[in-house]
């Protein structure tokens, strides 16, 4: 599994950006990984933005047997998948 990810906008609107490739992480960090993505369910792509300003706005890219796109900004983020994005805050840079 790949996912691709970039942060931008809030309020510096800075960028960061991470990939992660679970054949390259220890088999817990993979583990662990990849129970956040089904935890997540995102099974089909999406894109959801809420009014307002200075939000982070999120690009996700996962790959798999077929590939999900999500776009989003922070205040749609599906509770169940906050652990990922979390994550892949976490690791971006």
């Amino acid at each position: 599994m790949r996912i691709t990810f970039t942060q931008s906008g809030g309020f510096a609107g800075l960028m960061k950006h991470c990939r992660v490739d679970t054949a390259a992480l220890e088999a817990e960090e993979r583990a662990r990984v990849e129970s956040l993505v089904v935890a997540a369910g995102w099974d089909a792509s999406w894109e959801k933005f809420s009014e307002g300003r200075d939000r982070f706005q999120y690009e996700i890219a996962i790959q798999r047997e077929t590939t999900v796109h999500v776009t989003c900004d922070d205040s749609c983020v599906p509770p169940e998948a906050r652990p990922l994005v979390t994550y892949l805050k976490e690791h971006a840079r």
